[in-house]
């Protein structure tokens, strides 16, 4: 009896998993008809010895093949990914990496382009990624892990989340979680796409 209810719990836990991948897919499968999204932002910065967040508005820029670029505080602060190469201005100074050379943007950067894109590689498969649906979208996680499975050694981040509306394919949020539990928020308003 065990057995049958262990069988019958796997069956329902894996058509639940393929409806929610399928279901996905279908949302940013809407993207390979679009070339550029735009968006209003506001970045929420919330560092755990503070009080106060740092909340500052600004625009977020999605295009075709592999371009997102999220500008705050009038440019003084980006997050810009550009193929592989991702660049963090903070207070107007730069910080460059490169997908290749870091492991811990190499599927961050896997899921923007593939979203972007509409759906060129599922990553539902991604060991490092997970997707969960929501009532009206879908949160995507990715903890970076090294090729051994163990936690990435000096990174910066820990995790990034990014939420995706359901009916519309606009990205809701995106957060970047730090080691240290502090985290910066990216929410996305009137998005248009062209």
């Amino acid at each position: 009896m065990k057995r049958i209810l262990f069988i019958l719990s796997f069956v329902i836990f894996h058509l639940t998993t393929c409806m929610a991948q399928s279901d996905f897919q279908k949302t940013i499968a809407s993207y390979k008809n679009i070339k550029k999204a735009t968006a209003i932002v506001t970045k929420t910065r919330h560092k755990k010895a503070l009080s106060k967040d740092q909340v500052t508005t600004g625009e977020a820029i999605l295009q075709r093949p592999d371009l997102v670029s999220i500008s705050t505080s009038e440019g003084k602060d980006k997050l810009v990914m550009q193929g592989t190469r991702f660049t963090m201005t903070v207070g107007g100074k730069d910080h460059v990496t490169d997908s290749k050379k870091s492991p811990q943007f190499a599927t961050f950067h896997t899921v923007l382009t593939s979203i972007i894109n509409g759906g060129t590689t599922d990553i539902t498969q991604l060991k490092d990624v997970s997707v969960t649906k929501t009532n009206d979208g879908f949160s995507i996680t990715i903890t970076p892990v090294a090729e051994n499975g163990k936690k990435i050694k000096r990174q910066i981040f820990s995790s990034f989340v990014l939420v995706i509306d359901k009916k519309t394919a606009a990205f809701k949020l995106l957060r970047m979680v730090e080691r240290d539990g502090s985290f910066t928020d990216y929410e996305f308003k009137n998005f248009n796409f062209e």
